[in-house]
């Protein structure tokens, strides 16, 4: 229903020609599409390198589907079931929920301060040390704390143990052991950053290589303003913002933002149908295998 809403206003901000999307340049935009595609095929793998550097293991396939089919939990408010949804599909008890939860909670919490930590020299370059900043800083510090430093990890520990009555078997990871979870991580921002700049490409040649930053920094605040489904609005807004700062005149700005929305949801698109595919045939070849 959301997505419906957002595109009824995408065709009214059209006819108002507040948008004007033009593709300039195709070749950038097949380019950044496959690069948009590739990211979502990276995030799960790095889903899957969380899971094995935490002792757990599964195929990629399954680590796919379980991925994929709960991509479009993030549109519900409070986003809890972007993280429940994939450790769901892949636990047989409770147990097993409780403790890839954990592990599905730090991959994306990981995934954020990647994020944040991408875009921070950028963000206090444009906005200067104003509150959008400090705040970028902030959950850096925070997140960092929390992910590599053994009193916070215990302390988060022991707060989901008292909520669940039970024990979270999650060990803390150094950060020489966290590399691998980091680079997965790290592989996802680079190709939806790269081809977000390719995106920008194809709409307006006034773009600098500096105004891609402006995607991570949107995603990460859109991921943790819990109230809004997949931040609707704020990434807009932001991205808007920072284009216009960067250089980039309103016109271009928004109609590069709203038409982020849209080359994105193709993405979550096409890693659902694959996960949905991918499942069918797996359940096709195990009900042949039982005649």
């Amino acid at each position: 229903m959301l997505l419906v809403s957002f595109l009824f206003l995408f065709i009214y901000l059209v006819r108002q020609e507040y948008i004007i999307p033009v593709v300039h340049n195709r070749l950038c935009l097949g380019l950044s599409f496959i690069l948009l595609f590739a990211g979502f095929w990276i995030s799960t793998v790095s889903w899957n390198v969380s899971l094995r550097s935490h002792g757990f293991r599964h195929s990629g396939t399954e680590a796919l589907i379980s991925h994929g089919l709960s991509v479009f939990a993030k549109y519900i408010p409070g986003k809890v079931w972007v993280i429940l949804g994939r450790a769901g599909y892949l636990s047989q008890n409770n147990r097993e929920l409780k403790n890839r939860t954990f592990i599905s909670f730090k991959e994306q919490a990981i995934y954020l301060w990647a994020g944040f930590l991408i875009s921070a020299i950028p963000t206090v370059i444009y906005y200067g040390f104003r509150w959008i900043s400090l705040l970028v800083l902030l959950i850096i510090a925070g997140l960092s704390l929390f992910l590599f430093v053994e009193r916070v990890h215990n302390g988060i520990t022991g707060l989901t143990r008292r909520l669940f009555k039970k024990e979270v078997e999650v060990p803390l990871l150094s950060i020489r052991k966290s590399l691998p979870m980091i680079g997965a991580v790290t592989a996802i921002w680079v190709s939806w950053t790269t081809g977000f700049y390719l995106f920008m490409l194809a709409f307006s040649g006034e773009v600098t290589p500096v105004m891609m930053f402006a995607f991570p920094l949107s995603v990460s605040f859109g991921l943790i303003a819990i109230i809004l489904p997949a931040g609707l609005g704020l990434r807009e807004g932001i991205i808007v913002g920072y284009l216009t700062l960067a250089g980039l005149d309103l016109e271009s700005a928004t109609t590069i933002s709203f038409m982020n929305r849209l080359w994105f949801i193709m993405g979550e698109v096409f890693i659902f149908l694959l996960a949905v595919t991918l499942r069918f045939l797996r359940s096709r070849r195990t009900a042949l295998h039982e005649q």
